[in-house]
């Protein structure tokens, strides 16, 4: 379904054809940037599942849409942790020089879990708002003809939680596998 929400030029399939589809996974280095963040907070560990098609605009250029599950959050030693999961979006364009790639784009987050554990009272977050807007910025390395590892900055642009000054914000570090 999110394949055919982009209107794209039509496309040879297959092979080294325009149109490319692939699997991602990698590990998420997160927390929540802003005045109302944990004290002391340290980046939680999460990772993160996802697919991918990549369309091919120029000899240089392709357009990315990905679907990916992300735990994210933020933990404190002292002030608990809060772990956030999205049904992420990014809509990545993707300039490729050679073996190497550098990418940026908009991200729409659907919110599908949060929890906290060992957070006090007054920390803790009620609402977490349902659609999380982000941008995105990377760069990455093709080191076998369908094998790519890549490190993603992200940056929320909406508060996690109405009233409060907290947005997501996150190093990702992944692999990626062409598929067809």
């Amino acid at each position: 379904m999110l394949l055919h929400a982009v209107p794209v030029p039509a496309q040879e399939t297959g092979g080294k054809g325009e149109a490319q589809y692939g699997i991602k996974a990698g590990v998420n280095f997160a927390e929540l940037w802003g005045t109302d963040a944990l004290p002391e907070s340290d980046r939680k560990v999460g990772y993160s599942l996802g697919a991918y098609a990549a369309f091919k605009v120029s000899k240089v250029l392709k357009l990315q849409p990905e679907m990916i599950w992300s735990l994210q959050g933020e933990q404190s030693q002292e002030n608990g942790r809060y772990k956030i999961s999205y049904i992420n979006v990014p809509l990545m364009l993707k300039w490729t020089e050679g073996k190497f790639y550098t990418e940026l784009g908009p991200q729409l987050g659907f919110l599908t879990l949060t929890t906290s554990k060992s957070v006090p009272d007054h920390l803790q977050l009620e609402n977490v708002e349902t659609i999380d807007f982000s941008v995105n910025a990377g760069l990455g390395y093709e080191w076998t003809e369908d094998w790519y590892i890549g490190i993603r900055y992200c940056q929320g642009l909406t508060p996690v939680v109405a009233d409060r000054d907290l947005r997501n914000n996150v190093v990702y570090l992944g692999i990626a596998h062409r598929l067809f």
